[in-house]
């Protein structure tokens, strides 16, 4: 018994011993359960955090996208207080956007900074998004950061500006079209060449068209001395009264004839007319500009434009098309033109006359059968035009460009009503929207920067 004693005292001791421990295992366990507890608040946080950051990303694509979108999210053309005003409007714009879109479940403000640039929209955003568990460890907040680069949709374009610079264009109308066709430059010609381009080429014409460096590769080489048959350096003719004639040769150059007339075949094989024009009736010194994103070049070739000479805008039409052709093989490098139906790219002719087409050719020199306009018939040559009437010759190639997918824009600039001149405009443009008529040198300018902005959605979209 005295054993079972013993035995019972030992029992008590060690139920002493656990009642009074119990305190202490209990502290213990609290502070060894601390690290699961953080462990599993910070996953609910982080948990949280990662949806807060999607949703809060999603809101701002979308504003980004809806900017790159929108035609407001173009600065082409505008002055600086212009691009100003118009970002301030595009910046609040995003930051609803992105409220409409992402419900905060706090106070802490949305910080977002918007770039632009022709080709795409930035968009960065930032929110100081609170914590909950994890503010227990002095970790209050986590920052949603997010960067949204849109590439903005559009297409490349390639432009040829045929400009008539004839004699009827002088004093002040050559200065306004200088003038309007610099402004389209400026319009069309993006700052960003990439992920789309846009270049502009220059055709002015008169009488001809100045080739300038390419004549040779163009209508081919030219022998010394004097001929009476093309290909000379000058070339002796009898004019319609039988009198005899000798004119030079220029760097402007006349219709191609025969089976290519009318298309862009190789010019390596397929030369376009010599030119050999009346000492009274000259070739132009304003050249051919091939495409180029040059600003600069294009303005300094615009402002060497003088009006001079008679009006052969069939030739000005046919250069208009080649300077788009790479079919046609007559330049390289940056100025050599994209293939036909290469992805995302438009190609468009702008064709502008003050008068009507009055001077086609019969070997190099304006034919007997020329219009009113296009000089004294004693320094014309004594057969018809080879191709036909200048009217004839535009309206087949117009036809054939556009059978090519080439956009073609007119303006009749200053021309009566129903005449050839707006009637071939009318025919050649690729639609009824797509011809203009300019009244008056005001209106000239504003129709100009009317076409440049049609180009520019052009480019801006899909």
């Amino acid at each position: 018994m005295g054993h079972f004693s013993m035995h019972g005292a030992k029992r008590g001791n060690l139920r002493d011993f656990l009642r009074n421990s119990r305190g202490t295992v209990s502290v213990m366990m609290a502070f060894s359960a601390i690290p699961f507890i953080l462990a599993a608040g910070a996953a609910i946080d982080f948990a949280r955090i990662s949806r807060e950051q999607v949703e809060f990303a999603a809101a701002v694509d979308s504003a980004a996208l809806a900017i790159a979108a929108s035609p407001r999210g173009d600065l082409t053309g505008l002055t600086p207080s212009e691009q100003e005003a118009r970002m301030a409007e595009l910046e609040l714009w995003a930051d609803a956007i992105i409220a409409q879109n992402y419900s905060a479940s706090d106070d802490n403000p949305i910080t977002s900074d918007l770039e632009i640039t022709d080709s795409t929209v930035t968009l960065t955003a930032e929110h100081a998004l609170p914590t909950t568990i994890m503010a227990m460890v002095g970790i209050e907040d986590t920052e949603l950061h997010v960067l949204s680069e849109v590439t903005k949709a559009g297409n490349s374009i390639e432009v040829s500006l045929v400009l008539d610079i004839t004699g009827s264009m002088s004093g002040s109308k050559i200065a306004s079209l200088r003038t309007a066709a610099k402004n389209f430059v400026d319009t069309v010609v993006a700052v960003d060449q990439v992920p789309f381009y846009s270049k502009v080429a220059l055709v002015p014409y008169s009488m001809g068209v100045n080739v300038g460096t390419y004549a040779v590769a163009a209508r081919g080489s030219i022998t010394s001395g004097t001929s009476t048959t093309p290909g000379s350096a000058n070339y002796r003719f009898r004019n319609p009264s039988n009198a005899w004639k000798t004119f030079a040769i220029s760097n402007c150059v006349s219709e191609r004839t025969g089976a290519q007339a009318y298309t862009d075949a190789p010019v390596s094989t397929n030369k376009v007319g010599r030119n050999y024009p009346s000492p009274a009736n000259t070739c132009p010194t304003a050249t051919i500009l091939p495409l180029t994103s040059n600003k600069t070049t294009l303005k300094n070739s615009i402002d060497t434009y003088g009006a001079s000479g008679s009006t052969a805008g069939q030739i000005g039409v046919a250069w208009g098309w080649y300077m788009l052709s790479r079919d046609f093989g007559l330049f390289s490098g940056s100025s050599q033109p994209a293939a036909y139906g290469t992805e995302d790219l438009k190609k468009i002719a702008v064709l502008m006359t003050d008068g009507d087409f009055n001077s086609p050719h019969c070997n190099g020199v304006i034919s007997k059968d020329a219009g009113s306009g296009s000089g004294s018939s004693d320094e014309h040559i004594n057969c018809n035009a080879t191709n036909g009437s200048a009217f004839t010759q535009s309206l087949n190639l117009c036809t054939a460009m556009k059978a090519k997918g080439i956009l073609v824009y007119t303006i009749a600039f200053n021309v009566a009503s129903g005449s050839p001149a707006q009637s071939i405009m009318n025919s050649c443009a690729s639609g009824a929207g797509y011809a203009y008529d300019a009244a008056n040198e005001t209106q000239l300018q504003a129709v100009f920067q009317s076409i440049g902005k049609s180009l520019l959605a052009l480019r801006l979209s899909k």
